[in-house]
């Protein structure tokens, strides 16, 4: 065989063993790669799914705690939210065993130290969250471990969610809203370390998660259901009884609704902020002078979750401008003097806003529709073509009524109305004011809607033997008990408007059922206040708001007897949670009588002087929202046990203004407008 051809067969073999050995250290290459590769998927794939672990333990722990925040009043209590979250964490996930409220660090906003809050059932009831004060928040941090690598779990409560340094915050910032300036937020975050496993062929490092749920509250309606919304700011006293120590007293009972089961605590609130005073925000003047009891149980017995409540601003700010505990306090009792009694407590303020969210606009409907159809266009020369009857009065002031009635509207053209036969018409017009004689009784049984046209003094005007009767017919007038009915009374109310002038008493007898009477000061725009949209913009009372001036249209009733109730054809507004029903919704903004409502004034009074007066000499039977918020103050006298269910006064100031006069209030929360209350969100983060 030739040589030259052998030889190139041997190259050609020794060729090929290099080759294979190149493709084996690339295989080797790419094995290693692979293998790491492998253990990087594999380490973080762990990673990975600690992230979603803690994440739903997050979750859950966090809304456990949210729900914790709510308390009776609706005040947010951010320890009680925090030891919450703990307990659920630990008691619901093996790896969060060893997370006790005692195994942490409790420190506040500021980072100064806390004592555990958890074991102490008084302290988590009492402590409440302040906005934007961190020294009232609660911050819980626990280090420690699972499965030998570091873990870290922090609970706050206060929390902001604006500079918490968290990466997702450029991404979600429409979330961001934080009214209550931390208050209404717990969060829930977690730290977990992970050691590689054969991730450590690549990095060295320990595998880290973060995870973060945040639980958001928002007030509401639903919450306690004040006798009186005391709206003064500054200065004193926002409710005080009369001079001569003891003789005179305000109590304030719990409310049970056997048709619904609900039932809340005596309740009375004041705005002030305790700065300008010289005597007490409550002034009780002697022992038991003014108490909140606690709401009762079917049973009648005290519920122990619901004491009374009397609250302040003023208290938020530690300050003591109250009347000692013996004068004014919040009973755990249903009535009587035993029992525990307790201070003041601390609430931020409510302003006249839960009443301006239930009715400012409907009021605004319903004022309008007044000044268009009636005040602003109707007169003598046009009521018959506007479909009116026209009724003329005598110089003695009586008035002939039309016969037989062509139409169920009557215009009656006299500058002050003394006495009239019944009036049957369902719309009844005054083109001046009422002030019936004595014996004389201006009754309008079957009136819906009545207008007053007044003038700048008294529009209405009651006197010894005078009676103005509205709406009081034999489905609203019970007339075994010769009152307004005190009950529902499905599908029958009235609306009364007064243009100009005030609602004068000084004997006779005032008789509006199921009627809503808006006093309009002398403006077109009854003086309301322009909308607003959050509370710092809530327009605080002595404003000026009728174009300027203080305004007329006045409650002053001296003397005499007032019978008066709301609309009322709904015995249950609120749902279990304190939300309204659908049918409250609707009741609510019908411009034809708002249920529950019996007044909305808005005047600060004529030469300055901002007092209203109510007194109850005679009969004196109020049911109903009475919103008189310049009114300071709103005077109750008459030397008599005032005793008034379901009545709330929504005013600056209240007093007792004689000295043997008592008050006592009963309020149900499905007939008044509530105090704002915590409302779950949910999950935000």
């Amino acid at each position: 065989m030739p040589l030259q051809p052998v030889n190139r067969r041997l190259a050609r073999m020794r060729g090929n063993r290099d080759e294979r050995g190149a493709v084996a250290i690339v295989v080797a290459l790419a094995m290693t790669t692979l293998l790491i590769i492998t253990a990087m998927v594999l380490d973080f794939g762990l990673a990975r799914v600690d992230r979603q672990t803690n994440k739903s333990a997050s979750d859950a722990a966090t809304s456990a705690g949210v729900y914790a925040l709510d308390g009776p009043d609706g005040k947010p209590r951010d320890y009680q939210g925090v030891c919450t979250a703990i307990r659920y964490l630990r008691e619901n996930d093996a790896r969060f065993a060893g997370v006790t409220s005692g195994s942490g660090v409790w420190t506040d906003g500021n980072g100064s130290a806390l004592t555990d809050p958890c074991g102490d059932s008084t302290l988590l009831q009492t402590h409440i969250c302040v906005g934007g004060d961190k020294s009232t928040w609660g911050v819980f941090t626990w280090n420690g471990s699972w499965e030998g690598d570091p873990m870290r779990v922090v609970i706050q409560s206060g929390y902001q969610l604006a500079g918490s340094g968290w990466q997702e915050e450029s991404l979600l910032a429409s979330d961001q809203t934080d009214d209550a300036q931390g208050c209404n937020q717990l969060a829930v975050m977690i730290t977990e370390n992970r050691q590689p496993g054969l991730g450590s062929l690549a990095t060295s490092s320990d595998l880290v998660t973060s995870v973060r749920s945040v639980g958001r509250v928002k007030p509401g309606p639903g919450g306690d259901a004040p006798a009186m919304l005391l709206l003064k700011r500054t200065g004193c006293p926002s409710l005080q009884v009369g001079s001569t120590a003891g003789s005179s007293w305000v109590k304030v009972l719990g409310k049970y609704s056997p048709s619904t089961g609900a039932s809340q605590p005596g309740t009375i609130h004041a705005d002030a902020d305790g700065s300008g005073c010289s005597d007490s925000v409550f002034y009780g003047k002697a022992a038991s002078g003014i108490v909140a009891y606690a709401a009762p149980l079917a049973s009648g017995a005290p519920d122990p979750k619901k004491p009374g409540q009397i609250t302040s601003v003023a208290a938020t700010h530690g300050l003591s401008s109250y009347d000692s505990i013996s004068n004014v306090y919040s009973s755990d009792q249903v009535s009587g003097t035993g029992g525990a009694h307790s201070a003041a407590s601390g609430r931020k303020l409510v302003t006249r806003k839960p009443v301006d969210d239930r009715y400012l606009a409907t009021v605004r409907t319903a004022i309008s529709q007044a000044q268009t159809s009636v005040f602003g266009s109707l007169t003598a020369g046009n009521a018959v073509a506007s479909g009116y009857d026209v009724a003329t009065c005598n110089s003695n002031g009586t008035v002939t009524l039309p016969s037989p009635a062509a139409s169920t509207k009557l215009y009656v053209d006299c500058s002050l109305v003394k006495s009239s036969p019944p009036i049957p018409y369902q719309t009844v017009v005054f083109n001046g004011g009422i002030a019936p004689g004595n014996p004389s009784t201006i009754s309008m049984p079957n009136a819906d809607h009545v207008y007053i046209f007044g003038n700048s003094g008294d529009a209405v005007s009651l006197g010894t033997g005078g009676a103005l009767s509205v709406h009081a017919n034999t489905t609203t007038f019970d007339s075994s008990t010769g009152q307004c009915m005190s009950g529902v009374v499905a599908g029958s109310k009235a609306v009364v408007f007064v243009r100009n002038g005030d609602l004068k008493e000084t004997g006779g007898l005032l008789r509006l059922c199921n009627t809503t009477v808006f006093m309009m000061g002398g403006q077109p725009d009854g003086c309301l206040p322009a909308g607003y949209s959050d509370i710092a913009s809530a327009p605080a009372p002595t404003q000026t708001p009728c174009a300027g001036t203080t305004g007329n249209g006045q409650i002053k009733q001296t003397g005499g007897s007032v019978d008066w109730t709301a609309p009322n054809v709904l015995d249950k507004t609120m749902e279990a949670n304190g939300d309204p029903t659908s049918d409250a919704l609707t009741n609510w903004t019908d411009p034809n009588g708002p249920e529950d409502l019996a007044l909305w004034d808005e005047s600060a009074g004529t030469n300055n002087n901002p007092a209203y007066t109510m007194a109850g000499g005679g009969t004196f039977h109020l049911q109903g929202i009475f919103m008189v918020p310049n009114a300071d103050p709103f005077s109750l006298t008459g030397n008599s046990n005032l005793v008034l269910t379901n009545a709330q006064f929504v005013v600056t100031s209240l007093a007792l203004a004689s000295n043997n006069t008592t008050l006592q209030m009963a309020v149900d929360p499905n007939a008044t407008v509530t105090l704002p209350k915590l409302h779950v969100v949910g999950l935000v983060r």
